[in-house]
């Protein structure tokens, strides 16, 4: 810095006054222009194959550290002594810490967030009762779009704090898709005629291997089940294709897929 005030008197500049706002209309610029630069190559890492959604939060790291240091050097050029408030603030830490428990509960979470690394922008994942698409990890907050399309804030410790399961993470998914048929209809029958519709798609995964079973006897109808592997993208694709298409192979084979029904007997005394 008083280098920085030589060379401004080398500039003629010699008003004190002067000389701090220019001096702080510096330290302000740098920012700015640091700032951009970070979010030039978090742009840069997110278009070669970083996660998008750790932009948030290693933005936000960065802004803050720049704010504090930018306020430090502020101070300093107005002849304020920041060692005095350096020592003032550790000397408080602690009770800035027990003040502010949760909001560094959920700064310590999203920094763990970011390095364990669960989940990734857009993936489709469930935390308690949060569902939605990862939009972004922030200093503070995960923000969330349900398949709805309703925006969700959720507090990074709430992530952190509970199991979560990631629908998207693994290439593939199993589908597993149960059908009712009629007493009086067969079930190996209506098994080959699934069997049949799977064997011809070709995105059906070949392993694992399909399986065809009945799972139980229920009131109204046997259920006969089908467990398929599928590439995670086209799972719900393939989820609606498959109960339609069996719906109508049944229709077309003669098997009939019952209403609940029940026998009354009607005793007369």
């Amino acid at each position: 810095m008083r280098a920085f005030v030589k060379f401004l008197k080398g500039l003629g500049v010699e008003n004190p006054v002067l000389q701090n706002v220019i001096e702080i209309a510096t330290v302000v610029v740098a920012i700015i222009i640091i700032l951009a630069i970070v979010k030039v190559i978090l742009n840069f890492a997110i278009k070669k194959g970083a996660d998008a959604s750790v932009k948030p939060l290693l933005y936000s790291l960065f802004s803050y550290a720049l704010y504090i240091c930018g306020l430090l050097m502020i101070l300093h050029i107005l002849g304020v002594n920041t060692a005095g408030i350096v020592t003032v603030v550790g000397a408080a830490s602690l009770a800035i810490g027990l003040a502010l428990k949760d909001t560094l509960g959920n700064i310590a979470s999203g920094i763990l967030l970011l390095f364990l690394h669960p989940f990734r922008a857009s993936d489709y994942i469930e935390c308690g009762s949060l569902k939605g698409k990862i939009v972004g990890v922030g200093l503070f907050n995960t923000k969330l779009v349900s398949l709805d399309g309703l925006y969700i804030s959720a507090p990074n410790s709430m992530l952190w704090g509970a199991p979560i399961v990631n629908f998207s993470r693994n290439p593939t998914r199993r589908l597993d898709l149960a059908f009712g048929i009629d007493y009086a209809d067969s079930a190996e029958k209506a098994m080959a005629e699934m069997k049949a519709l799977v064997d011809a798609d070709p995105d059906v995964l070949k392993k694992p291997e399909a399986s065809f079973y009945v799972s139980s006897l229920d009131d109204s109808a046997v259920c006969v089940n089908m467990r398929v592997w599928v590439k995670t993208a086209k799972y719900w694709d393939m989820r609606c294709k498959y109960m339609k298409a069996v719906k109508e192979r049944f229709d077309e084979v003669g098997i009939s897929i019952p209403f609940p029904q029940r026998v009354v007997h009607i005793v007369k005394e």
